[in-house]
Order: C-alpha cells, then structure tokens, then sequence
C-alpha cells in the first residue's frame, strides 16, 4: 500500500500549498500541491483538516491512476477535469 506523506503545509492568499510524499516500496514520488479554500469547503466542509482532505484526494487518485501519473505539480480543482465524480465521491471518502 502507498504512503501519503504531507510533507510541508503554507497557508496562502486562496488556501493551502503542500508538499507531499507517496511512498510505496522503493518508488518515491514528490508533488507539490494546492488546495483552495472553495474545494476545502466543498469536500470536507470543515469535518476534517485539509492536510487531511489533500491525503484523501490522494487516495481518490491513487484508486484510479499509478502514482507515477499523477501530476507532479497541481492544483486540486484540475482533479475534476480528469475525474469529475471527485465532486460527488471525495465527500463520502472523507466521512
């Protein structure tokens, strides 16, 4: 199973910027990552942090593409335009 390793979190202007680390085996890949406060409130609505909601998306990604083909720089809105059930799936995922 992969590692979802939130390595750093920054506040911004519009929400969060995060670096974050998935580990599986001997393969290590590093992404650097947005998250609007819109897309927090959507998806997690408070219920979790959103370090958390990043880890969550992780795994919504993870269950549908390698780790190797995941965008290495990203905001997580552009995750809609690959996978639009995000909107309906990644709140049940979350709780």
């Amino acid at each position: 199973m992969t590692q979802i390793n939130i390595v750093s979190e920054t506040k911004t202007d519009r929400g969060w910027a995060y670096s974050v680390q998935l580990q599986d085996g001997s393969s290590q890949h590093n992404y650097s990552v947005t998250l609007s406060e819109s897309d927090y409130q959507k998806w997690a609505g408070d219920r979790v942090s959103p370090a958390e909601t990043v880890k969550t998306a992780f795994e919504f990604l993870l269950d549908r593409e390698s780790a190797s083909s995941i965008l290495s720089q990203f905001d997580c809105s552009v995750i809609r335009r690959y996978f639009p059930e995000v909107d309906r799936e990644l709140p049940k995922q979350i709780g």
